[in-house]
């Protein structure tokens, strides 16, 4: 007799891609393309004078993309098409999406669209987001100040903040 264990997550696992399959074409099709939508992996992390977003798009052309930059948010969209076959060859299975892609990301900060950086390479798309000057660290002089009797203290900035108009 063969002992079988059971593996819940491995059960779950295949009850999601089963589901994903079942929806990926009724709730995200786009309707000009007999592909379903599908949309890349992003990160996004601060350097400090700027914010860098990476998206993974493997077999993305770059003639596809477009990539545009408002202060407040990125977007990306673009097209990724599956690989032409040679005559009498079968594509059996596939877990890799196709057709258009859309990604917007909303940014925690302004930033200075007019001076965004792109490098594509490998699949891989780095944009380089500076921030507007007043949402850098800025380093400011705190001076202490005491009345004449020395029983109290109290701080001033020197720099002040005013909020850049949009």
């Amino acid at each position: 007799m063969m002992i079988n264990y059971w593996n819940p997550i491995e059960e779950i696992d295949a009850a999601r891609r089963q589901l994903d399959h079942i929806f990926e074409g009724v709730l995200d099709t786009d309707k000009s393309s007999k592909y379903p939508r599908w949309a890349p992996a992003i990160e996004l992390w601060d350097t400090g004078d700027a914010l860098v977003l990476k998206a993974f798009l493997p077999s993305v052309k770059v003639e596809s993309l477009d990539i545009q930059a408002t202060r407040e948010s990125i977007s990306i969209s673009g097209e990724r098409h599956p690989e032409e076959l040679k005559e009498g060859t079968q594509r059996l299975f596939s877990d890799i999406s196709y057709g258009h892609f859309h990604r917007a990301a909303k940014l925690p900060i302004a930033i200075q669209n007019t001076e965004v950086e792109a490098s594509f390479e490998q699949g891989i798309l780095i944009l380089t987001l500076p921030k507007v000057e007043t949402e850098q660290n800025k380093v400011v002089k705190v001076n202490l100040l005491s009345d004449s009797s020395n029983e109290t203290s109290q701080t001033a900035l020197e720099a002040s903040h005013t909020p850049e108009n949009s």
